[in-house]
Formats: C-alpha cells, structure tokens, sequence
C-alpha cells in the first residue's frame, strides 16, 4: 500500500440553506482554497450547518483500488465521487476509509459534505466542550494491488494485534488478519522486532486466519520506568511475493486492578498522576497538527504526570503514538455524554466504540476504555444501566485485557447501579467551586469508600476556573483568579493522594480548552480549568505546583508573575519548587531561606516592598526564578472581575444552609429525590407539574440539585418561598448515602 497525502488543492464553501437530505448539486461559486486539516469555526463565527469540500483526484494508470482514508470529519460526513455517495460516517473522531470507483475518465470528482449541526442520534450531542466541524485532521489516498489488507475494516490496517504476558512472564501476541485476496493461497507473514531492531519472533498462517508470536521475557513497557516499543510487520503474500504490508508499534505489559490498593504495571503499584486533555489549541480549534500534538505531550511531560486522559473522544493517532512513546498511561474514551433511550443513538455508541478499541487496541498505553462521562446528570434510568452493560460487554469482547471505565458526576450516590457496571469507576468532583468548600474532599472520599469498599475508584475531573489577567491578595471561590486556581489546587491534591486505595486522579484541564456555550470569569468561549492557557504560550502557577509534586527535575517557581502590581506594604510570596530549601533574595540581598512544607511549596510571609520596583528572586542550587513587583497606591481594577463576591461559582450544583447532614434537603439531586418515594411526594405535593416534566421528558438535567431546577425560569421571591417550604419537609426524610 501506498500513501499520498491530500492536504491540498480543496475548495470549500457553507451551504446554510441546505441539509444532506435536500442537497442534490453543488453552487457554481462562493467556493475558497483551503488547506488540510481545516475547520470553519471561529469564536466570532459559530456556523453549525452544512458544508462542502470538493477536489480532484487525478489517477495513476496502474493504480487498482484506491480507498480515501479520513482521520476525522466533524460530525455527519457524505462522501460522493461523480455525484455518487459512497458511503455516510456519522461520528467526528474515529478513523473511517472508502474505496473509491475507477473513472472512465481517469479522474475522480470528490466531494465531502459535512454537518455540524446538532443530531441527537449522533454523540456527543451535549458536552461543556465546542463541535468544530470540518475536515479537521489528515485524509490521505491510500493506492493498493488486487491483494490487500482491509483497510475498510473498522478504519484499521487491516491487522488487529493484541498483546499480553502470560504467567511465566513470556509475551504472546495475537494477530487477527483481515484482508481482501483474490486467491486462496494467500498467506500472512509476520516479523515482530524488537526495541533495538532484532528479530524477536516469526509467524504465518493463511489469510483468513489468527496466528500468535511468543516472545520470550520481552522488554516490558513499563511507563514512565522506560517504555520499550515492538515493531510487527504484517505482510500479505501471494504466490510467494510481497502484495502487501501493514506495520504497528506495540508494547508488551501486565495490568492488574484492586479496590483497595489501586493500579499495578508489570506487578508493581502504580499510583496515576494525570491530567486530562482535549484537542484543541488556540485559535486554530481542532486542526492541528501532529507536531503541535507532540508539544502538548512536551508539556505533560514538563509537569510529570504519568497518565492523561484523551477526553472525551477519540484522539488523533498522533496523541496515543506520543503516550506510548513517553510512557504515559491512557484513559481513552467515546463520547457519550448524554444517553437517551433512542436506539440510533445507541447504535451510534456501540460503533464509536468499536472503531476506538480495533483502531487503538495495539497501543500499550491504553489501560481503559471509557464508555460514558456523567450520563446521570439527566437521569439515573434503568436503561442507561442496560446500556452501559452492553458497551462493557463491547469492551470484554474485543479486549478482555485491559479494563472498562466510566466516569460519574459527584451528586450520583455511591449505590447506583452505574457504579457497578464497568472494571473501575472515576467521579467528577468539584467542591470548592460547583459546590461546597475545597476542604471537603477527604471526608466524602472516606465515606464513598465505607460505602462502596469494594470499588476501584479514582478521580476521574477536578479543577476550577481561572482567568490570567485575574489576581488577588486574599482568593477566594468566584474570584477567577490565579492565586485562587493555585490555592485550591494546593489543598485539595493532598487530600486525594492522601488516599492510597484511590488509583489515582486526573486534573481538569491541563490546557484551557473551547466551550462555545460558555461566558464565565471574564471570558467568553473557553473553559479557563487549564493548567496552561489555550494557547499554550503561559503555564499558571497551578502547573507548576503539580510540577513539583510529580517531576524530578530540579526548579523553582516564583507564584505571582502576572500579578505584579501590590497595593500592600508586605505580601506573602509563594515559591513551587521539589526542591527541600529555597533562599529568596529582595532587591538583590538575601531575605529568608524557607523550606519546603512537603507540598511542594515553601512560603514566605511579611515580605516588604518598598514604593515603585521590587525584584524578588528564589534560588535552590543551580535552578532560579525571578520577577518584579510594583509597590502601588490603590489595588489595580483589571485584577477583578466587576460585581463579584465570594460564594459558590453559579453553575448546576449549588450548596447553602439548606442541608441537614443525613437527611434530604433540595440541594440533593433531583434524581435521589425522585428516588425516594416520601421525598418524592413532597416534590408532588408543592410541584405536581415540575415532576411531570421531570419524569416523563428527557429535557431538565436530574443531576441538577433540586434547588438549582426550582430557581430556573422563576421569580426570584416565589422560587425561595416555595424552595424554603419544599426543604423544610425533605429536611425531616432520612437520606443513607
């Protein structure tokens, strides 16, 4: 097989008055140039619509089947050749390919439609993330002979390679050919070498069929320990020659998962320090490029993590290629965000998930496949758990090796069933921002895991917000600022890491990433969660706490680089560092040696500055960080967001004085109310039509606290009045976690 890249020579256009099912012709006109990957967004330009992509593909005499190899293409995709459709894909993250007719005429007319539009048969249907839309990844020609692997076959390469080791420590991989051979003869050939180019073991067996390779002791890949890649090449022959060739990079391991001690690679524990990651940087959305990818890989690096979560989709080949290479271990996800009882829907599930486990089962650095995100913040329905059970089955299936994962939102009680489907179970968890306060996650952990001992749980988002341009001397929940990210941060990861029987967490976000639907902290378009800004060009001070706790390499971060002009006359400064002292100097001289608390962090308070520049220095050995602070009159405005206070961040879950600990009240789930057949009657009692609504539409979110849905579409006084009433009989209903 031969392949050509087709980042070029495409025209492109909207076609807002149409949809795939009118289309019939392609306009004569108002058609640009564009280059591949390519998507239409833009945050002053949000077209959710149709589009087309159109070309020429001039052909080769001895070329025999052609197939178009896409990426990605966001999110309802057409492909037609002379006006003819050859096939629809619907999903915007998985790899798919199409063959293409021969021409009479020795050139091929090719045009893709695309449509981003909402399409509740298609997932994700809702997310706190952005549908781009467009041709946003790579899409190549692939030319082959009359003998070829599949390339059609679930959008792999025609090979599904699945590696393990045995109880003796030996690695056998197996090989599940699939192929298109005119004879019968036809053999597969496989070679598999080692990390250092060796051969390391040899197979064939007949086209149609299995074979598997030994390997004895292999190198293990062994995550950030050192992560030894193999090389299989798969060749198809026939007649004893070469007609055609596959190869994968794969990596031999063990996993093993406990409820009470975590994670082990290759027989030793493994605690995951990870952060999580969607796809888009800046301005140029989803069309990126590989090398922009390895630089985002560059900076997980940077920080030390050992694990990172691929949210909430399928990635580029490029992001699982970079996680084998560097020994970080994956949490690779479909998109299901929002399961609804629609059997297309379902099915759009099933093949998403198909095409993510054969197209990445080969990469040693998937440990999970994720089969929903926070489904339940609508319901908690039987047939959510009928359908989470068929997707896990989906997993066993194609790879009984490695584990299914969901990840629950935190107002989804430790009894639901969701929490008992899949191999190991993260939650969503934000206190101190959506709700409660930040030192709060110790004792919920303690009492999920009293609940639920036998659960392998972990915690699978955690964040808030931040503005770069925002800063405070005392911050606080809703301030959006810098200090705030980083202060939280700092007292929250311990209590988490202080759980050893957690397999361990990912951060929420490590980049700042697009949210169309948003307009939060001072910005519109983004979610501000990020460790580092959406452009990548700032790290936040919060990456360089968590730098401290997980990366060896010796530094020291001075916090407050943005924040530089100070209206008091000491200040307290905050040094980041893994290293055990750190000695800050002031305007050249030497001020006070501090140590490090354990948390990465060494704290100077009664810094004084003195009228006009300050520049304040850190040192610990050869590593150093410098910056200048301005002694001014009054606190600088820009720093603060107008009209806010502290409290709670407005958004789905919110907490206040209504709760009465081990009874209802309405900052419970509307779900775990309805639940409940007396906290439920009270709910029919004041909001008989509320609950019409509530059980027989899929159109309020139940995961919603009851006080959050009682105050939406409301006046303010009737909303509290009757919120008050309906809380003070909930309040009097014992509620078990």
């Amino acid at each position: 097989m031969k392949s050509y890249s087709l980042a070029g020579g495409w025209q492109f256009r909207k076609l807002p008055e149409l949809t795939p099912e009118t289309f019939t012709q392609l306009p004569e006109s108002g058609f640009e140039e564009v280059i591949l990957p390519h998507t239409w967004y833009s945050d002053d330009d949000q077209y959710r619509g149709l589009t087309a992509y159109t070309r020429e593909i001039n052909w080769e005499p001895d070329w025999e089947h052609v197939f178009l190899s896409f990426d990605g293409a966001d999110q309802r995709c057409l492909v037609y050749a002379d006006g003819e459709m050859l096939c629809e894909h619907r999903g915007a993250y998985s790899r798919f390919r199409v063959e293409l007719p021969r021409p009479a005429q020795g050139v091929t007319q090719l045009t893709v439609l695309l449509d981003n539009r909402l399409d509740e048969t298609i997932s994700p249907h809702f997310g706190d993330f952005t549908i781009f839309g467009g041709l946003y990844r790579p899409v190549e020609l692939l030319v082959c002979g009359k003998n070829h692997f599949d390339y059609t076959y679930h959008g792999t390469d025609g090979i599904i390679a699945r590696a393990g080791v045995d109880e003796n420590g030996d690695g056998v991989l197996t090989l599940e050919p699939h192929v298109c051979a005119e004879r019968p003869d036809a053999t597969i050939v496989c070679t598999l070498l080692d990390p250092c180019g060796r051969t390391a073991a040899f197979g064939e067996a007949s086209a149609g069929e299995s074979l598997s390779l030994r390997v004895e002791k292999p190198a293990l890949w062994n995550g950030r320990r050192g992560a030894p890649l193999y090389t299989l090449h798969a060749e198809l022959r026939v007649d004893g020659t070469a007609a055609d060739l596959t190869t994968l990079r794969l990596g031999f391991r063990k996993l093993r998962l406990s409820a009470g001690e975590g994670l082990f690679l290759n027989g030793e524990h493994l605690r995951l320090h990870g952060v999580a990651r969607h796809q888009d940087i800046g301005r140029k959305y989803s069309a990126v490029s590989g090398e922009e990818i390895r630089a985002d890989f560059d900076l997980i690096d940077d920080i030390g993590a050992n694990a990172v979560r691929l949210s909430h989709y399928q990635h580029a080949q490029a992001a699982y290629d970079c996680a084998d290479e560097r020994g970080l271990l994956v949490w690779a996800e479909i998109p299901m965000l929002k399961m609804t009882e629609d059997p297309a829907l379902f099915e759009n599930a099933k093949e998403q998930l198909t095409d993510l486990i054969l197209q990445n089962i080969h990469h040693p650095s998937v440990f999970c496949w994720g089969i929903q995100n926070e489904i339940a913040m609508f319901k908690d329905a039987p047939y959510m758990h009928e359908q989470c059970a068929a997707l896990h089955g989906i997993v066993k299936t194609l790879d009984p090796e490695r584990f299914s994962a969901c990840a629950n939102l935190y107002p989804l009680k430790p009894k639901s069933r969701l929490n008992e489907i899949t191999d190991l179970v993260g939650y969503n968890i934000y206190f101190g921002w959506y709700y409660g306060q930040m030192t709060d996650y110790g004792d919920y952990l303690d009492r999920f895991h009293a609940a639920r001992p036998a659960l392998p749980l972990g915690i699978s988002e955690y964040g808030v917000d931040s503005n770069l341009a925002l800063h405070s001397e005392e911050p606080q929940i809703k301030d959006y600022s810098e200090e705030y990210q980083a202060l939280w941060h700092e007292t929250v990861y311990p209590q988490i890491e202080s759980r050893s029987w957690l397999w361990g967490s990912f951060v929420w976000n490590m980049f700042d990433f697009s949210s169309a639907r948003r307009n939060e902290g001072g910005v519109k378009f983004v979610n501000g969660k990020g460790l580092v800004s959406r452009d990548r060009l700032t790290r936040k001070d919060a990456f360089y706490y968590y730098k401290a706790r997980w990366s060896s390499e010796p530094f020291v971060h001075l916090c407050g680089h943005r924040f530089t002009k100070r209206c008091r006359d000491t200040v307290e400064i905050r040094v980041y560092t893994n290293q055990k002292t750190v000695q800050l100097l002031l305007n050249g001289a030497f001020f006070a040696e501090g140590k490090n608390n354990g948390n990465g962090t060494a704290v100077f308070p009664g810094v004084p500055l003195n009228r006009g520049e300050n520049r304040l220095e850190a040192r610990s050995g050869q590593v150093s960080d410098a910056l200048v602070f301005e002694r001014v009159d009054t606190p600088e405005p820009s720093y603060r967001l107008p009209g806010t206070d502290s409290g709670e961040v407005k958004n789905w879950f919110l907490t206040d004085d209504y709760t009465r600990q081990g009874y209802f009240s309405v900052n419970d789930t509307a779900n775990d109310v309805l639940d409940e057949p007396a906290a439920r009657a009270v709910l029919e009692k004041y909001v008989p039509g509320l609950v019409k609504v509530m059980t027989e539409k899929n159109v309020i979110p139940l995961g919603l606290t009851v006080k959050n849905i009682l105050s939406h579409d409301a006046d303010p006084a009737e909303a509290e009045a009757i919120t008050k009433k309906i809380n003070a009989e909930l309040n009097e209903i014992e509620n078990q976690f």
